[in-house]
């Protein structure tokens, strides 16, 4: 939960800070839609080679994010730039991508936390790495919900 005066990426950036490590990635984030069009996600929080990519926004129906939406699980993605055009427009090339999904209560579906591999073709992720995720991702959902929550009085989603 955030702290009082502490910006929703201060409170997700040490999940991503962790992800990275236990990971051995060499990028991690915290993708959540965005509440004006939920089309869109945004890198609330990201940390590593994608660092200065985080705020951007992307579409939710054509990235790893979506897939990880629609299936409702765990993604492993082996060069996803090579599928989705706004990726490969960042010029960062990507090994691997391990995407986990951040569900709240009575399964509302809230963003994805993520790592990537890039230059180092030596790391790939596996089962431990998801398991990982997984634990991350406790709690997040329900931080996103809280900042909603403090930002809308009506604590509506869009």
């Amino acid at each position: 939960m955030p702290q009082d005066g502490a910006s929703l990426r201060d409170t997700l950036r040490p999940r991503c800070e962790e992800a990275l490590l236990r990971c051995s990635a060499q990028s991690a984030g915290i993708s959540i839609f965005d509440n004006d069009d939920l089309d869109e996600l945004t890198w609330a929080a990201t940390v590593g080679v994608l660092g200065p990519f985080e705020g951007r926004r992307f579409p939710c129906s054509n990235s790893p994010c979506g897939l990880c939406f629609s299936y409702r699980k765990t993604q492993l993605l082996l060069q996803p730039h090579r599928y989705f055009a706004w990726m490969a427009q960042t010029g960062v090339s990507i090994n691997e991508a391990l995407v986990a999904p951040l569900i709240g209560q009575f399964g509302a579906f809230y963003g994805t936390i993520w790592v990537m591999t890039h230059d180092d073709l030596d790391i790939h992720f596996n089962l431990d790495d998801a398991d990982t995720l997984a634990d991350l991702s406790r709690g997040l959902a329900s931080t996103i919900r809280l900042n909603d929550i403090g930002r809308d009085p009506a604590g509506s989603r869009a």
